[in-house]
């Protein structure tokens, strides 16, 4: 039995129509991600889970029993805890007494909530701005007070709404590692919902992508990247170049597709799901992509002629946009794994061939 089960959550709000039939399950100790862009009904479906609102129709189950009906205090009774997008300490109280003050309404006993308190606040990298008030911390520590607080309510099911959006770059990379260390220790199901594609990905052990209200795709990580069902989690999941085509050659073991966009035919060695003559999209990664000096042997599939247009030097990787002949614009990504002098790397205004491998292309219909 799943810890949580959604199935057919609907909820409209007058005429709109925020969340539409959406229906996924939650292991205990997994991490579901739900990703999407903003208007997409992340956040009304956290609130639906959490009592906050109530469902025009479907059903929620926490271990087995609905808890649809449910007030927000009486769904946190059952396990739940949640943080929010705008985090609320108590401004007066130090960060110990914040998180404490969690921890004993669960315990009971204060010397055993001074200990569990002292315990989160190491985990999540606190210890020294115990003795702070919260008044006086930046957004990106309050933000980790709320992650503690919630923790330490002991939940077998924690909603983390936009829970590293305040934290800048290496502050946040610390504190996922840090979340998925305590998920680990402590065992506790967490869903996390977020705009921040990179954060899904490092977190989740597997991504509920919305749009319009609808979860469009639920998988891994490396599910959703590489195998992306449909046009917008191709496009919206990660940088990738899409061509439409048409199909001129469907066989169990690969197909053709004449793209105008690209000004050559795509071949991918394996079959998809459409009619020759259908209109697909192909997309594919910009890390999927290699640039050359020299036209390969084989230019008529799978390959680009075109102009280097503008190059973003990143330290670890470098981004190439190229002017192919259609008029189209690819992105290319290629690490940095040698160190080369400028007059060695492929510079602006260069005339290069981009290529790629058979199983690179995903192809999708819609």
């Amino acid at each position: 039995m799943a810890l949580l089960e959604v199935s057919g959550l609907t909820r409209d709000f007058g005429g709109l129509r925020a969340v539409s039939n959406v229906s996924f399950r939650v292991e205990a100790g997994e991490i579901l991600g739900l990703i999407g862009p903003n208007g997409a009904g992340k956040t009304t479906v956290f609130n639906l889970i959490t009592g906050f609102l109530q469902p025009s129709a479907g059903d929620i189950r926490l271990n087995g029993e609905s808890i649809v009906g449910l007030k927000p205090h009486a769904v946190t009774r059952r396990g739940t805890a949640r943080t929010f997008q705008i985090v609320k300490p108590f401004p007066h109280l130090t960060v110990h007494e914040n998180v404490a003050l969690a921890a004993f309404v669960r315990l009971g006993v204060r010397a055993a909530a001074d200990v569990e308190a002292l315990r989160l606040l190491q985990q999540l990298g606190l210890a020294d701005k115990m003795h702070t008030r919260a008044s006086e911390l930046t957004l990106n520590h309050q933000k980790r007070v709320e992650i503690a607080r919630a923790l330490a309510t002991g939940p077998k099911l924690l909603l983390l709404d936009e829970p590293l959006g305040a934290l800048d770059k290496k502050l946040r990379e610390a504190t996922q590692f840090q979340l998925i260390n305590i998920q680990e220790q402590l065992g506790v199901t967490f869903i996390v919902v977020t705009h921040d594609q990179e954060e899904a990905m490092t977190l989740a052990t597997r991504i509920g992508v919305m749009n319009r209200g609808e979860i469009v795709q639920i998988g891994t990580p490396t599910e959703i990247y590489e195998f992306p069902q449909n046009k917008f989690v191709a496009d919206f999941i990660g940088s990738v170049n899409m061509f439409e085509g048409t199909m001129i050659e469907d066989l169990p073991d690969h197909v053709r597709i004449k793209s105008d966009e690209l000004g050559a035919t795509i071949y991918v060695d394996h079959g998809i799901s459409a009619a020759p003559g259908a209109i697909v999209y192909t997309a594919i990664r910009p890390e999927k992509i290699n640039i050359l000096r020299q036209p390969p042997e084989n230019t008529a599939e799978n390959c680009a002629k075109g102009v280097v247009k503008d190059i973003a030097y990143m330290g670890d990787m470098s981004i190439y946009l190229v002017k192919i002949e259609s008029g189209k614009t690819v992105r290319v990504t290629l690490p940095n794994i040698e160190r080369l002098s400028d007059d060695e790397r492929i510079l602006w205004d260069e005339t290069v061939w981009l290529t790629w491998h058979a199983s690179s292309p995903v192809v999708v219909t819609q």
